[in-house]
């Protein structure tokens, strides 16, 4: 029983990684469809600003979506984008780049689509084949994003002329305002749930830009995340999924309930194990809107916006800009828009039952020509534990690239073709974790759990160095290795 408890313990941490896209308008450049819901298996999903901080905070308390309470050293979010809305920095054009960085690629899910190399800005994306959305000029229409993993925070949509220079700037002077009071869950089938929306003006970039807090709150599994975590670390470049700060950014998901929330696709416990108390008029939502999300929720947010009076009609660009509180990132999409003078000839302005109904469903593409070497990941050669960490942020459902239905099937189907190293790396580790353990359990006699993951852990990297298993003993192995993180496997 001893030995379980060591391997479980080993198996509580995975990766936070996988965020958030457009599904509304059908015309976004980046592959977001509404019947996909927050599934980002097209790589929609990744395009970003990483690690990117405002100064101060300039926010009310009020919106807040992160122990909202807290002040000073111990409030780890203090720096997050959604402290200060609109100010964080971003990288490219107001589209996102690809993986979050120009050039650098993260453990934290910075890291690139599948075919897509780092940093390519997302304005240079092609356009949808459904054509643009048209939407009337002084009119509203209906806007909507899907989160693959809820970092909280808030959001916005702008416009910019797509026939001018596209930049960040042009999409500030270009901010909308929202229409309305409620935000709606919207389902694939046309089903609408109206839940609430907080809207702030104050101390937002453009100064009285309206911004909607992310209304889906996180689950609070720590008193403070500060005591469980520690105070913010630098970010480490390159994919180490090992490193005392990405473990720490595990750590930060897990306060917010990537782990607690994961089965049943809300935060157990009701409004009282919540960051902040969405006011839902309905009981029945706190057990249905809430939570990290890495469930894979089907629906996406859908709001109304203004369209400006003034602005003339023509080719524009919309982004919509979240930014996050959980996370110190800023998520961005674009999808392409013709402002028209008159209703009659507006299109995919309203997301009708009718008009999802339109909107095609994307099938698998086939994945025959996967090559890993080629693969924009950073990695100069294949490395098996990466590929299954890179299939694991998109839930075992990439249509760009090899992943099977689970990390067993990954491993015996991916891996076994692609991977050119002798395999024992990772069960080398992991069988001798478990034999020095159960040495220290039956013949040491070793009862304490502290003292007895002392010796397994250091038994078992001098076991792991002298020792080469044989083929037999690494079959006897392969079983148990899902239950270890991946980025512990060749790290013993």
């Amino acid at each position: 029983s001893d030995v379980l408890v060591l391997v479980l313990l080993f198996a509580r941490v995975r990766d936070a990684a996988a965020h958030g896209h457009l599904t509304w308008p059908p015309s976004s450049r980046h592959g977001g469809n509404i019947h996909h819901g927050a599934d980002c298996g097209a790589g929609q999903c990744y395009w970003f600003s990483n690690n990117v901080e405002v100064d101060s905070q300039t926010l009310p308390n009020s919106h807040r979506t992160m122990e909202p309470e807290l002040e000073g050293g111990a409030d780890v979010w203090r720096k997050s984008p959604w402290r200060s809305p609109g100010a964080a920095p971003v990288y490219g054009s107001g589209c996102g780049v690809a993986g979050g960085h120009p050039t650098e690629v993260y453990a934290n899910g910075g890291t690139p689509p599948a075919g897509v190399a780092i940093g390519v800005d997302g304005k240079e994306l092609p356009k949808a084949k459904l054509g643009p959305a048209k939407w009337t000029v002084g009119g509203v229409a209906e806007v909507a994003w899907a989160m693959a993993a809820n970092h909280a925070g808030g959001y916005a949509y702008r416009l910019c002329r797509a026939d001018g220079e596209v930049n960040e700037e042009c999409f500030r002077a270009g901010h909308l305002e929202f229409a309305g009071n409620d935000s709606s869950v919207l389902y694939p089938n046309g089903t609408r749930v109206s839940i609430p929306r907080a809207v702030v003006a104050t101390g937002t970039t453009p100064a009285g830009s309206q911004w909607a807090r992310d209304g889906i709150p996180t689950c609070r599994t720590c008193a403070r995340a500060y005591d469980m975590c520690g105070a913010p670390l630098a970010p480490v470049a390159g994919l180490d999924y090992g490193t005392s700060w990405n473990k720490q950014v595990n750590c930060f998901a897990d306060c917010a309930g990537a782990t607690s929330s994961k089965a049943e696709g809300a935060c157990p416990g009701g409004a009282s194990k919540l960051q902040f108390d969405p006011k839902f008029a309905d009981q029945a939502h706190y057990d249905a809107y809430t939570g990290f999300g890495k469930s894979v929720w089907e629906w996406s947010v859908l709001d109304e916006v203004r369209v400006p009076a003034g602005l003339a009609p023509g080719a524009y660009l919309l982004s919509w800009r979240w930014d996050c509180e959980e996370s110190t990132q800023v998520w961005q999409n674009c999808a392409d828009v013709e402002l028209v003078a008159t209703d009659a000839e507006a299109e995919w302005h309203l997301a009708s039952a009718e008009a999802l109904a339109r909107v095609p469903k994307p099938e698998k593409a086939a994945a025959a020509k996967f090559d890993p070497y080629k693969d924009a990941t950073g990695d100069e050669n294949f490395d098996c534990d990466k590929q299954v960490a890179y299939c694991e942020k998109v839930n075992y459902k990439a249509s760009q690239f090899k992943c099977g239905k689970d990390e067993a099937s990954t491993r015996a189907e991916v891996c076994a073709k692609f991977e050119k190293t002798s395999g024992a790396g990772y069960a080398k580790p992991a069988l001798a974790a478990v034999a020095s353990a159960c040495f220290a359990v039956e013949v040491l006699g070793l009862e304490d759990p502290g003292w007895l993951r002392a010796f397994a852990v250091a038994s078992a990297a001098v076991i792991a160095t002298v020792f080469q298993p044989p083929s037999a003993f690494e079959r006897i192995a392969r079983p148990f290795l899902p239950r270890v993180p991946v980025y512990l496997r060749d790290k013993t």
